[in-house]
């Protein structure tokens, strides 16, 4: 080989040493002094050493603003309304329910009530319904999936 030849791969490599060497010192020497200028001064107020409003000694004498409206129109619910809302919470909480003839379930993802008929299917649904009318009269039809 010659010899000029090993001089320029030398100082090839050193030069990409050197570089290296500058890449992996930079960011770490970076990190120490953005860590210094970050120190809070103490000249500048927090927020909870700032008075927005001037202290009152006499409370008669302090504006106060009622809360007349809050954007929200009130309105009553009819009582039909609120009772099958009640009588499906009350069976949503009962959930999985088995009973001897036919198992009760809830599905969140359809809003109904899963009602799993066990054999005989017809008599099972005539005491379904029994049961329903006695116990739940609020509750639909519509309310129960009948497997």
């Amino acid at each position: 080989m010659n010899n000029p030849n090993i001089k320029v791969y030398l100082a090839i490599s050193g030069a990409l040493i050197v570089l290296l060497i500058l890449i992996l010192v930079i960011p770490f020497s970076k990190k120490t002094s953005i860590q210094k200028t970050t120190t809070p001064s103490s000249d500048q107020p927090f927020p909870t050493s700032v008075e927005t409003n001037n202290q009152v000694t006499n409370n008669d004498s302090q504006i106060t603003v009622p809360a007349d409206f809050t954007g929200v129109a009130e309105e009553e619910l009819p009582k039909q309304i609120i009772d099958l809302a009640s009588q499906k919470k009350d069976l949503r909480q009962k959930t999985p329910l088995d009973l001897s003839t036919f198992i009760i379930d809830f599905d969140y993802g359809e809003d109904k009530f899963i009602v799993t008929l066990k054999d005989p299917k017809d008599q099972a649904q005539r005491e379904f319904e029994n049961w329903k009318t006695s116990n739940y009269p609020g509750l639909g039809a519509e309310q129960f999936l009948l497997r």
